[in-house]
């Protein structure tokens, strides 16, 4: 089936040179990304490579992961770069080495290093241009079209965050009936939702008629993950019980996301940390301050959470809670989460349940309040259906790449496939 690819090794296909030194001092404001082990991790004021490139971590725990930018860029000295496609689709080979085991290259240190002496001698089956050109096609319109669904995913939860400020942190309905005028972009009845004067509160002037909580007032209960070694890489199943980490929470309501899997035993033994549809979400240690809420057609009807989280469930006659979610994703609602934070060692939120427990806001009405939970839930259903889009794009990718990659599938019968994937 391969017969008119090309046999050749890595280095006669690519060529690869270490990244380049830049620390923090050095690094200049700018919009060229800075290219490392894990993908882009910062900007620069100028490129020493020029795009499209293909870099390859080269140490730490990225090692062996392969990323792409269509742009100019600045390798960093945590990966390999490409200097050299030889004539080669430059997407085709960043697909191509996507293929590869290349982490199992490891150049023997105590610390996971690739060397690219070590990589060259790998043997490849290589088609001709045009028919990398072709492959390209198909696998990048998939890509394409799942960068598009998470750019919606992100622009809608950019509106709904964006009304609830608006609405909620600087009042905008409330200062314009104060000033005699209708409160753009809201019909008749949704302005009526809110008062037309403030009033003085302990947290300062707040509408007429919305109170001053703590969170204690409406959460059904606020728990922790599980501490220690309870949750183990050991543990971990394809299938069961999925653990949400902060991982987790940097995309939740945004993409698809891949869990690790406890058994269910083990996930009876920690109960306690399970959490539920509905159930709001923080990171109280690491990447403090992550914040999301789990939807009524989350693919799973339970979760445990990994140590480094904590939850708030609501009690559903008092708080919304895509309303809570919004207010803490909010810098006002940072800023409380945030101010009992410990910086020594691990960053981390100090008492992170008797801390949230404790925390005092203004929420508005029921009839206001769910207002904008029902046009977050429309917004949020959206995400959703995306969310399964995403799924499915990317598992048909998944797929489809390895084999198209390798010769062993043929673009005609890769469309057929994918169409009946989709289908």
């Amino acid at each position: 089936m391969s017969s008119e690819w090309r046999s050749l090794t890595l280095g006669e296909f690519v060529r690869l040179q270490r990244g380049h030194d830049l620390t923090s001092s050095e690094q200049q404001p700018g919009s060229v990304p800075i290219m490392g082990s894990a993908g882009q991790n910062g900007t620069h004021s100028m490129a020493l490579a020029n795009g499209p490139g293909v870099v390859v971590g080269r140490s730490g725990a990225s090692a062996g992961r392969v990323h792409f930018t269509d742009v100019d860029y600045w390798p960093h000295n945590t990966c390999l770069y490409v200097t050299d496609f030889l004539g080669n689709n430059p997407r085709f080979s960043y697909y191509l080495l996507q293929t590869l085991d290349l982490a199992s290259f490891n150049s023997g240190s105590a610390q996971p290093s690739l060397n690219r002496n070590f990589l060259y001698s790998i043997p490849l089956k290589v088609p001709h241009r045009v028919e990398q050109d072709k492959i390209v096609e198909m696998l990048k319109s998939l890509d394409d079209r799942i960068t598009l669904l998470r750019e919606t995913n992100a622009t809608l939860e950019a509106i709904a965050q964006a009304l609830f400020k608006s609405w909620f942190v600087d009042f905008d309905p409330v200062r314009a009936k104060a000033e005699g005028r209708q409160p753009e972009g809201m019909d008749a009845a949704t302005a009526a939702l809110f008062p037309d004067s403030f009033e003085e509160s302990e947290l300062g002037l707040v509408p007429k008629g919305w109170q001053v909580c703590a969170v204690e007032d409406f959460s059904e209960k606020v728990g922790m993950g599980p501490f220690g070694s309870n949750i183990k890489v050991d543990t971990f199943v394809e299938s069961g019980v999925p653990v949400i980490s902060g991982q987790h929470l940097k995309q939740m309501m945004v993409e698809d996301n891949t869990f690790n899997f406890i058994t269910p035993e083990h996930a009876n033994k920690l109960a306690k940390s399970c959490v539920q549809h509905g159930d709001v979400i923080f990171t109280h240690a690491g990447s403090i301050g992550q914040v999301s809420y789990l939807h009524k057609d989350s693919e799973y009807q339970s979760y445990v959470l990994s140590q480094r989280q904590f939850f708030l469930r609501c009690d559903p006659g008092l708080m919304s809670p895509q309303w809570i979610t919004r207010f803490f994703k909010s810098p006002a609602g940072q800023h409380l989460l945030l101010a009992n934070t410990s910086q020594v060692g691990v960053p981390s939120i100090a008492r992170p349940v008797t801390y949230l427990r404790s925390i005092r806001l203004v929420i508005p009405p029921s009839p206001a309040m769910q207002k904008f939970s029902s046009m977050c839930a429309a917004l949020d259903d959206r995400v959703m259906c995306n969310r399964k889009h995403i799924a499915a794009l990317t598992q048909a990718r998944d797929t489809l790449l390895p084999r198209l990659i390798s010769g062993q599938l043929r673009l005609p019968e890769a469309q057929a496939q994918l169409e009946d994937a989709l289908a």
